[in-house]
């Protein structure tokens, strides 16, 4: 069952998580470095959470930075933060699926971990029409997602000293669950994801209008580097977790 973010203290334990375990200073590095100089941009970060990501684009330097998530609980976070923290960003509580009209006209769409809420092509199609209509010609689209080829590791990886846990079925098939136990709180934090290939995300992207598809693998920050016992990231480097995506508006 898809994880509900607004259920319980999810919201938070998510949160909390962001902010402490090591796999998210790698994402959230790596996600920045794609996505690159934002000043003066307008920017929209979709699957904001609480608003990690949004914050640091706005103070990368971009014009305008709004957050948008389909959840309440986590816009309410983000809002919060913004109330005691002005910077400016407007956090909007909306479904990325929705096609706007007239279409917006962002620069730069950033997103993490998204697309792997799509469990058939029918739902990504939908979900990538959503994502086009908020990106003005020529602009780009960024995001960082579950890389599919976690169900070919062979063996599969132990993540557990980055931060997480992931159990997979006993075989890839289109809209396979990818359960993953974040560890933070007592019990965890329990994450749904759904298997597509990333041919699926390909097609998905271009049929809705971007092109220039280009998939790229995640980077260990040097600080993280540094921060840990020679040979920590290698797992992570060998069998990434996550992969990205960048593209554009044609």
């Amino acid at each position: 069952m898809a994880t509900d973010y607004d259920e319980g203290d999810t919201a938070e334990l998510y949160q909390k998580a962001k902010n402490t375990l090591p796999v998210y200073q790698v994402d959230t590095f790596s996600l920045l470095r794609l996505v690159g100089d934002v000043s003066g941009k307008k920017v929209l970060d979709i699957a904001c959470g609480e608003g990690h990501f949004t914050r640091l684009l706005r103070q990368a330097g971009a014009a305008k930075a709004v957050g948008l998530d389909i959840s309440r609980r986590m816009i309410e976070l983000a809002r919060q933060h913004e109330a005691r923290q002005p910077l400016g960003i407007e956090y909007v509580v909306s479904d990325a699926s929705t096609v706007v009209s007239p279409p917006e006209n962002f620069d730069i769409v950033a997103c993490t971990y998204l697309m792997v809420y799509a469990r058939s092509r029918a739902e990504l199609a939908r979900m990538c029409a959503g994502l086009a209509s908020r990106v003005r010609p020529g602009g780009r689209f960024v995001t960082i997602n579950v890389n599919p080829n976690v169900y070919h590791y062979e063996p599969q990886p132990d993540y557990r000293k980055y931060g997480f846990e992931m159990r997979l079925a006993d075989q890839a098939y289109e809209g396979a669950p990818i359960d993953f136990t974040v560890l933070v709180g007592d019990s965890g934090l329990h994450i749904e994801n759904y298997y597509l290939p990333i041919e699926a995300y390909r097609s998905g992207l271009e049929a809705a209008g971007f092109i220039d598809v280009a998939v790229h693998q995640p980077v260990i920050p040097p600080d993280a580097v540094v921060a840990h016992e020679p040979g920590f990231w290698d797992e992570l480097v060998e069998r990434p977790v996550f992969s990205l995506i960048d593209c554009v508006k044609a």
